[in-house]
């Protein structure tokens, strides 16, 4: 179950905090290959990984978060 719930905060390039997320969605609106997805509840919202696969580590969604809320992961290393 953990492994599902972490697949949703993360890629192979980003992470996402969901406490500082704000729920304003610019993210998703420049992510070009539709890589986040929302938790819209009434009392509930941020973003999630919803295609993490197709994340291509652009990091557009990093640059138009105001708030901190998606993270750069270190590159990943090759074996």
């Amino acid at each position: 179950m953990r492994q599902v719930i972490q697949n949703r905060q993360r890629t192979g390039y980003v992470k996402i905090d969901s406490h500082r997320c704000k729920a304003c969605w610019k993210c998703m609106d420049v992510c070009p290959a539709n890589v986040l997805g929302k938790v819209d509840i009434l009392w509930h919202k941020h973003v999630k990984i919803t295609n993490g696969g197709n994340c291509t580590g652009c990091l557009k969604c990093v640059k138009a978060c105001g708030f901190d809320a998606i993270l750069k992961l270190p590159k990943k290393h090759m074996a």
